[in-house]
This record gives structure tokens, sequence and C-alpha cells, in this order.
């Protein structure tokens, strides 16, 4: 089978560079971030998202990574790159908007909200 597209490019990252990007973007241990092997391709599994580094490091990107936002992720069927920023602003501020109130965010009062 050959490999095109996204198939074809490989991780070269290594443990200490992801625990260091884990440190510099205050990623949650929650979240469990994983280093792919070294000829591994980005493939995105129902239950995990694919985050490519250089877009944080060359682009100033800076995502804030939650379960809420996982759960609203599959729940949609979407990947985390297909969100339009104002899409991801409007799911960030829900998120405020229930800290605010001392709630926690759930699927089903964000469906009922939006």
């Amino acid at each position: 089978m050959s490999r095109k597209g996204r198939s074809l490019i490989c991780s070269i990252l290594t443990r200490e560079d992801l625990e260091s990007f884990v440190t510099a973007y205050k990623i949650p241990p929650e979240i469990a971030p994983s280093l792919p092997g070294p000829n591994d391709s980005a493939i995105c599994l129902r239950e995990t998202i694919v985050v490519y580094t250089l877009s944080f490091s060359l682009c100033g990107v800076h995502y804030s990574l939650s379960f809420f936002k996982m759960d609203l992720l599959n729940h949609y069927g979407i990947h985390f790159s297909q969100l339009h920023p104002l899409a991801f602003m409007r799911i960030v501020h829900f998120e405020l908007f229930c800290a605010a109130f001392a709630g926690e965010p759930s699927l089903s009062l964000f469906c009922r909200f939006y």
C-alpha cells in the first residue's frame, strides 16, 4: 500500500521536545499527549486529535485544549483543524461563561444553548 498526503509526514519529535512543548503551552496532564513513533504518520482516531507543533512555534498559534472541546469535536464529527477561529472563540466563550457561573461546560448544555 502506497502512502499519500499526510501519511507521508512522519514525526521528528523527541521525548524531550514533547515535554518542552507540553510545558510551554500548558497542556493539562489529563489530556495525556503521546509521542508517535519515528515512522508513524498523523492518523486521527476518534478519541484523539493530531497537533502539528510547528504551527504553534512558527505561527504563534496557541489553543487551549480541554476534554469539553474534544467531546464537542467527537460529537460533531469534525477535526480540530476544521474549526474556524470564530467558532473556536465561541466555544471558548461558552467555557468561560460556564466558569463564571460556577458551572462545568457540558455537551448537552452547549447543544441546547446553541
